[in-house]
């Protein structure tokens, strides 16, 4: 028997492959090499240039997301809560960690939103939309796959 997700139920951690934009300032080339002094003989004595050139480089790193279930129906309650239906909204942060030197550029968010996408292969509604189950799938604001994982009912089971 299944449980029916309640509001404020989790999503089991995912992870998101080039999601964080960072830089890191790299050695890139030099800048040629010249003569800046010479001997009697007209033959170079001292060198000059051949500096390092730096510059940010671009990379990307994954992201590890999770999130909770917010529920959109109100007027059914499941030991006081709201149940989930195909449709309701997460709430989503991202975790990464860069490498030494790495800054940051885009791509965190604290507060996105995906979707919980399928409920219940038993026909199970509630106010004309499938109740979601333990295991229900979510597409995160990245794009990956997700599921429902915690937040259950202890009473309810749908089988």
């Amino acid at each position: 028997m299944a449980k029916i997700a309640l509001s404020g139920a989790t999503i089991s951690q995912t992870s998101a492959s080039n999601h964080i934009n960072y830089t890191v300032n790299e050695i890139v080339g030099y800048t040629p090499e010249y003569c800046n002094g010479w001997d009697d003989d007209g033959y170079c004595n001292s060198w000059g240039g051949g500096n390092p050139i730096r510059q940010d480089v671009p990379y990307t790193t994954s992201a590890t997301i999770n999130g909770t279930i917010a529920a959109t129906v109100t007027n059914v309650k499941i030991q006081g809560k709201s149940p989930i239906v195909v449709g309701d909204k997460t709430t989503e942060t991202d975790t990464y960690s860069l490498p030494s030197g790495g800054k940051y550029v885009s791509g965190a968010h604290s507060s996105a939103s995906g979707s919980v996408i399928v409920g219940n292969t038993k026909n199970v509604f509630v106010n004309g939309k499938l109740a979601v189950l333990s295991g229900g799938s979510v597409t995160t604001h990245a794009g990956t796959s997700s599921t429902v994982s915690g937040g259950l009912s202890t009473t309810v089971n749908i089988s």
